[in-house]
């Protein structure tokens, strides 16, 4: 027996149990037999060791199911990413925005040669319509509920009858609003027309008689006057329904007994309708109203292209997140592969090379910058090892590298430039170069 403690003892089998079959004793006793060998040479049972952790960590990384539901996460935020530009670049290849803006730009040149109509005059005609389809319903609906109550339904107390008389009530006087609008569009054709016919001059062929011409001179300053006579007959008949109820008022400082003349009220209604349609024709611009139609329409477009770039911007900010969770789990995984690799060398080849010191030592190879270029790198530097098995891992790594957020960022930026050279009018020969150029790509 050894009088030298167990834990101080030469022997480095010393705290190993009896019948210990680990089977380290024979391996170093075996190469004590071979005698001394180069770092760089690998015998079998280092080989196993390697190997082990080969299989070992490709079985990891099989069972690991963060690398599925990643995976499918990225998958999913890059195919709604590319939606969304899809979305996009069909909007700037259909040219609508540009077309639009092309047809706003000649609207306002042509605009500037022609005779505007006042600005407050076609801001207040539609108020002016509503106001009077405001009092039409008011009065009407008063009018009308008057009438049902004389058949007797509002006798009866009914909250049922009496909520559908109001609703009855209503309904005629919106329908004259409508009406009013209407009419002011149905008249503006032949005033229009009429308007253009009067300053026309009469031509003589040679074949019309000395009277025959003579009755249609007569005939176009008839018509001349008569449309030069339209505006001072509504002024007219405007400052009589005034002076009429300026008479009323006087004579009667509050209202008689037995109500206003019928005629009075009429007047004044015809007035306050035929004004509210006097208004409407004299707002009619045909050119400021195409002007506001293609403004909104190329407001609509703008709205709806910035609309769905921030939605591609959101889709493309989800994918980030999603790639870089990838590209996280990747390097997570790549560096346990590695610490498989390194534990057994630490764990076996290290230690049993450290007990029989046959083998040369070793040095640790340089630090690779790229993950990916860490699993190509053996642990020592000049000793061969086998190949990490990466499993499902090529395939995220591919994803990684082939579909890299900034990609997409470009392409969004793109897309943005060529929307605001459709906005601006400018470069659109370029615009549309570059169109052709990504179709033939």
């Amino acid at each position: 027996m050894s009088d030298v403690p167990p834990q101080s003892s030469p022997d480095p089998f010393a705290q190993c149990p009896s019948g210990c079959v680990c089977g380290v004793r024979e391996l170093i006793a075996h190469e004590n037999d071979r005698g001394p060998r180069d770092a760089d040479e690998i015998d079998a049972s280092e080989m196993r060791a390697m190997l082990i952790a080969v299989r070992t960590g490709y079985e990891t990384v099989r069972s690991d199911p963060r690398v599925v539901e990643r995976r499918h996460a990225a998958n999913t935020a890059w195919s709604g990413a590319q939606r969304q530009l899809t979305r996009l670049r069909t909007t700037i290849e259909e040219k609508r925005i540009d077309n639009a803006a092309g047809e706003l730009d000649r609207a306002e040149r042509a605009a500037q040669s022609s005779r505007r109509r006042p600005a407050w005059l076609r801001a207040v005609r539609w108020p002016v319509v509503a106001g009077i389809g405001l009092f039409d319903v008011w009065y009407f609906g008063a009018v009308f509920r008057y009438l049902t109550s004389e058949t007797g339904d509002a006798e009866r107390g009914l909250n049922a009858v009496r909520a559908l008389e109001v609703v009855v009530g209503i309904v005629p006087g919106v329908v004259l609003a409508i009406i009013i609008a209407a009419s002011a569009d149905a008249l503006s054709r032949p005033l229009r027309a009429w308007k253009a016919a009067a300053p026309r001059p009469l031509r003589r062929d040679d074949d019309t008689g000395a009277l025959t011409y003579a009755l249609r001179v007569i005939g176009k300053w008839v018509q001349r006057a008569a449309w030069w006579m339209l505006p001072f007959g509504f002024v007219a008949f405007l400052l009589f329904v005034l002076a009429r109820w300026a008479g009323l008022r006087a004579m009667y400082p509050t209202p008689p007994p037995d109500g206003y003349r019928p005629e009075s009220v009429m007047l004044l209604i015809a007035l306050l309708t035929i004004g509210a349609i006097v208004v409407k024709l004299l707002a009619d611009d045909p050119v400021a109203d195409e002007l506001s139609v293609l403004r909104r329409r190329l407001r609509l477009l703008r709205w709806r292209y910035k609309w769905q770039s921030s939605r591609t911007e959101r889709g493309i900010a989800a994918y980030d997140s999603a790639w870089s969770d990838l590209r996280t789990l990747r390097d997570d995984l790549v560096g346990l592969l590695n610490v498989k690799m390194q534990s057994a060398w630490e764990g076996f080849i290290l230690r049993l090379r450290s007990l029989h010191r046959m083998a040369g030592n070793v040095t640790a190879a340089e630090g690779a910058s790229d993950s990916r270029e860490a699993l190509l790198q053996p642990v020592f530097s000049g000793i061969p090892q086998p190949r990490m098995e990466l499993g499902p891992l090529v395939e995220v790594c591919r994803l990684i590298d082939e579909r890299d957020p900034a990609d997409l960022r470009k392409e969004k930026r793109r897309l943005d430039n060529l929307f605001t050279d459709q906005i601006r009018g400018e470069d659109r020969r370029e615009t549309a170069l570059a169109l052709r150029a990504d179709d033939r790509a």
